[in-house]
């Protein structure tokens, strides 16, 4: 198959993988033990103090650069892996900072499954024959033919 029909078809899945995540967080949520709905929905849907702020401007931007790389992906642009990994590291940061979370069993196979995806998709973008179209255009000096 295909190199860039398979990262199609993983980004497509990544994009599955990720609202099956929140589906069956809101689906199955009802599943949880009492004390973990309570701790779930202690939770604050919209900041209040400096630090909840902090971590919902770092979520907004982790989300926003991750469909932002999933469409760069699709489209080949060179910047794209880039992107995609500066999403999952800004995840990353704020699973760390955030505390304690908790998933029901359906919404932690999902989630597994996504990150396997993704690294399927980081592996694919950086170690196979497609990194080639993930690399910066080589750039000409005007006047001078020369490549920089």
């Amino acid at each position: 198959m295909d190199k860039a029909r398979t990262l199609m078809i993983l980004v497509v899945l990544d994009v599955v993988l990720t609202f099956s995540v929140m589906g069956a967080e809101m689906f199955f949520g009802w599943t949880l033990p009492g004390s973990l709905k309570d701790y779930e929905s202690s939770k604050l849907l919209f900041p209040t103090t400096p630090w909840q702020f902090a971590l919902f401007a770092l979520w907004s931007a982790s989300v926003g650069l991750t469909l932002a790389s999933w469409i760069a992906l699709l489209n080949l642009w060179w910047f794209a892996r880039r992107l995609y990994v500066t999403a999952w590291v800004l995840w990353t940061l704020i699973v760390v900072l955030s505390g304690p979370s908790v998933l029901n069993p359906v919404g932690a196979m999902f989630d597994t499954a996504e990150r396997l995806v993704a690294g399927a998709i980081i592996g694919l973008v950086f170690f196979s024959d497609l990194s080639r179209h993930f690399e910066r255009p080589a750039r000409v000096a005007q006047g001078a033919g020369i490549r920089v």
